[in-house]
């Protein structure tokens, strides 16, 4: 009578420890694969939104720059476009310094230390999101 061999079955129990092992080492792997690709995409996505930032921050300190050359005078309208661009100059300075890893950081320490605060919230947005997305199908 013939049998059949099942190719996940161990033959031994040295097989059934040295698979293991192996099984173990592979999903190790995998998932430290994934970690760092997710690391990676994560820095190129923080990389991405400290440059559209920085852009963002040039393109404030222009208008400033275009609110005083335009304001030159004296008057309540040249007050108000000079106070306008002080305060334009000050969001532009922020924006150059604003990084993203760095509240990335901030937000993963905050949800470490509140994760019952952090899932409820996150449950609540994702709720508010497909409700959005169900009004607009309607």
């Amino acid at each position: 009578m013939a049998t059949t061999h099942d190719p996940l079955a161990p033959s031994s129990s040295q097989t059934n420890t040295a698979t293991g092992g192996g099984v173990k080492d592979k999903l190790t792997g995998a998932a430290s694969q994934v970690r760092d690709t997710a690391s990676q995409y994560g820095r190129a996505a923080a990389d991405n939104i400290n440059n559209t930032v920085r852009n963002a921050a040039g393109a404030v300190q222009n208008t400033a720059e275009t609110l005083r050359s335009q304001a030159g005078g004296q008057g309540k309208m040249s007050d108000i476009a000079q106070t306008a661009a002080t305060r334009l100059d000050s969001t532009a300075q922020y924006m150059r310094e604003f990084d993203t890893r760095e509240v990335l950081t901030q937000v993963e320490d905050w949800t470490r230390g509140n994760p019952g605060i952090a899932i409820v919230s996150a449950a609540a947005v994702g709720f508010l999101i497909g409700l959005s997305f169900r009004r607009d199908d309607s």
